[in-house]
C-alpha cells in the first residue's frame, strides 16, 4: 500500500522500505526509505485520522500556510535548507501537498530531520530547557502571522468547558456502563469545576490577544539534535491554529514536568517537579519574551493546572463513551490516564501550599 501512494510523490528515487514509526496517538505515520543514484533519504508518510481531524483540507491548508511561513523566516534569518530544521512537505507530482486515496484517505509526505530525535519523557535539565526554548521558537517564528490566516480546524479545541460538557454528557449517558467505576474521579472533577473557564474568559474579555499556537506540545513533539541536545523544532503541526500561548505552554509544563509520563505504571510515583517547570519556562521566556504581554506572563503558572484537568477530563469521558477518540493498548487504558492527570494537578497543588 505504501508504495502505491508514495508513488504519487515527487521523490527523487524509488521505495527501498516503509515501517510504522513514532508514538503518536492519532495519525498513522510511516518512515519511508528512498534509494537514488545519490545514495538513500528518509521521508516520513502520514494517514491524517479523518475521524479526529473532520475537514483534512483545512488542516493540509493550515499545515502549508504555516511550513511556509516559518521556512521563510529562517531563510530570512541566515537558514538557506530550513527542511532540515524544520517540518516540510513534499509536493505531489500534480502540485499538491497531499494526495486523496480511492478511498477518501488523506496522505501527506514531510523530509525526514536526520539529524533530530524526540523523547516522551524528560531526559534532564538541558533538555527541559531545550523543550521550553523550541516551544517559545515556534511561537516567536509564527508571532508575525496573523491567526485569521488559519482555519479553526478543531473548534473548541483546548476551551475546557467545552471538555466538562462532553464529560458531563458522557457520564449522563454512560453508553458502556462504566460510571460506577469512576466515583472518586467524578467527585475529583466536581470539584475544580471552576477551572473549566480560568483561562477562556481572559478570552472573552479580550484580556489576552489570540495568536497562532501549536495546541499539542508534547515533549515528543519537541525534535533535539542527537548530538548537541539542542532544540531544533516542533513537530506534528495538524492542531496549528488560533489560541492563546497558555493553551500551548500550559500542555507543554503538564507533559514534561511529570517525569513518570502520562503512562506512569504507579500513580504513587507521579509528581510535579517545580525544578522542571522553572526550567521549561526560563527557556520558554528566551525565546517568547520577546513578543508576550505583561498579563499572558502573569497567567502562564494557571495554564498549567488547566491544561492537566482538561487533559484529564478528556480521558475520562472517551473512556465512558467505549475508547472512540484515543488509541489504547489494554483496556482502561484511558481511565488509568486521566487517574496519571488528576495525581499530577493533586502534586501542582501541592506545590503552591
Amino acid at each position: 500500500m505504501q508504495e502505491r501512494i508514495i508513488r504519487h510523490f515527487s521523490l527523487p528515487g524509488t521505495l527501498q522500505r516503509a515501517e510504522r514509526f513514532g508514538s503518536g496517538l492519532i495519525n498513522e505515520t510511516y518512515l519511508c526509505e528512498i534509494a537514488s543514484d545519490a545514495g538513500v533519504r528518509k521521508y516520513i508518510l502520514q494517514r491524517i485520522n479523518q475521524h479526529v481531524f473532520l475537514h483534512p483540507k483545512q488542516v493540509m491548508a493550515n499545515v502549508e500556510t504555516v511550513t511556509t511561513h516559518v521556512q521563510e523566516r529562517l531563510r530570512r534569518a541566515g537558514i538557506p535548507d530550513p527542511e532540515n530544521t524544520t517540518p516540510a512537505l513534499l509536493r505531489t507530482r500534480d502540485g499538491k501537498t497531499y494526495l486523496v486515496d480511492g478511498k477518501g484517505d488523506y496522505w501527506r509526505m514531510f523530509h525526514f530531520i536526520e539529524s533530530g530525535e524526540v523523547f516522551d519523557t524528560v531526559q534532564g535539565e538541558q533538555h527541559a530547557f531545550e523543550i521550553g526554548r523550541a516551544l517559545g521558537s515556534f511561537q516567536e517564528l509564527l508571532s508575525d502571522l496573523h491567526p485569521d490566516q488559519l482555519h479553526d480546524t478543531l473548534p473548541g479545541f483546548h476551551y475546557t468547558g467545552r471538555y466538562l460538557d462532553e464529560f458531563d454528557q458522557a457520564l449522563r449517558t454512560d453508553p458502556k456502563n462504566r460510571s460506577r467505576e469512576i466515583m472518586a474521579e467524578r467527585e475529583f472533577v466536581y470539584r475544580r469545576r471552576s477551572l473549566a473557564t480560568a483561562l477562556t474568559d481572559h478570552i472573552a474579555t479580550g484580556e489576552i490577544p489570540l495568536r497562532v499556537v501549536h495546541n499539542d506540545p508534547k515533549v515528543n513533539n519537541v525534535m533535539v539534535h542527537k548530538g548537541t541536545g539542542k532544540a531544533i523544532c516542533m513537530v506534528d503541526l495538524d492542531t496549528v491554529k488560533p489560541g492563546i500561548v497558555h493553551f500551548d505552554f500550559g500542555d507543554c509544563v503538564r507533559s514534561a514536568a511529570n517525569p513518570e509520563g502520562e503512562d506512569a505504571p504507579d500513580l504513587d510515583a507521579v509528581r510535579f517537579d517545580a525544578g522542571l517547570y522553572e526550567t521549561i519556562k526560563a527557556g520558554y521566556l528566551e525565546t517568547a519574551g520577546s513578543f508576550l504581554t505583561k498579563r499572558e506572563i502573569e497567567l502562564l503558572p494557571l495554564s498549567i493546572q488547566v491544561i492537566t484537568f482538561e487533559l484529564g477530563i478528556r480521558f475520562l469521558a472517551d473512556y465512558l463513551r467505549g475508547d472512540t477518540y484515543f488509541r489504547i493498548r489494554y483496556p482502561g487504558h484511558n481511565l488509568h490516564r486521566a487517574r496519571v492527570q488528576f495525581k499530577l494537578l493533586e502534586r501542582m497543588e501541592e506545590s503552591k501550599k
